[in-house]
């Protein structure tokens, strides 16, 4: 399944956040599949106070059905990571633990035929030199400009420090548990909930570089979830349901 949301105008510069959801398997080697993952996308937003009522983003979302899908998400995802890479504009790309993200991608796609991923995982590497390339990269885990109190350095807990509301109702259960569900089930309700919770990390993501660029702390809490509703009610029945309405 595939879901797409262009911005209403072009963008000069743009701030892309990534985002990958694995059902995990430690108990056999690259045991790790991808199911899902979001691109969304936006002109740099110069007033942060204002993301929660104003901030409009543009989105690329792939979820697998089934198994057999996995490697065409895996291609689908590097076809619309090269049609940002070939845009040729200033851009910075996003990610929390980017790295961990990158090498699943990479480590199922065993034939290395995925090579802007390749390239990103090159650019993940050298992404402390040369500032202002074309093509920037941060990493929400490593690379805040801003100390944190705690020492959790999860996306959630990272977000809650900066005072953004990310409260994520979806998981029940293990994610892992939820996808297998939905494979065995093809309950549409599991999809658009992991789907939302994978724009949710896009999302707040992006946010954390904005405050990390500004080095600053949001005066009041941004509530994530409104801006999620604002861009996805017309995507996903989940985002104008009565449960995630209690989020707003």
């Amino acid at each position: 399944m595939n879901y797409q949301k262009q911005l209403k105008k072009s963008a000069k510069e743009l701030i892309v956040s990534f985002d990958l959801e694995w059902t995990k398997n430690y108990k056999i080697k690259n045991g790790n599949k991808p199911f899902c993952f979001s691109y969304i996308f936006f002109e740099p937003f110069a007033d942060i106070a204002k993301t929660e009522k104003y901030l409009e983003f543009g989105l690329y979302l792939c979820y697998c059905e089934n198994e057999d899908d996995i490697s065409s998400l895996i291609k689908e995802a590097n076809k619309i990571l090269g049609k940002f890479f070939n845009m040729r504009k200033r851009m910075t790309m996003v990610g929390h633990q980017l790295s961990s993200d990158i090498a699943v991608m990479l480590k199922c796609d065993k034939k290395n035929k995925e090579i802007y991923f390749s390239q990103l995982k090159t650019l993940w590497r050298n992404r402390k030199e040369a500032i202002n390339k074309e093509v920037n990269v941060f990493d929400s885990r490593y690379d805040l400009n801003f100390f944190l109190k705690g020492k959790s350095r999860r996306l959630v807990d990272i977000c809650e420090e900066r005072r953004l509301d990310v409260v994520q109702p979806e998981l029940k259960f293990s994610m892992t548990k939820m996808q297998n569900d939905f494979y065995s089930t093809g309950n549409k309700e599991i999809m658009e909930k992991l789907s939302v919770l994978n724009i949710r990390h896009s999302l707040s993501t992006a946010i954390l570089f904005l405050l990390s660029e500004k080095n600053s702390m949001p005066k009041k809490s941004i509530n994530v979830n409104r801006i999620l509703y604002r861009n996805l009610k017309d995507i996903f029945s989940y985002a104008r349901s009565k449960e995630f309405k209690k989020l707003l």
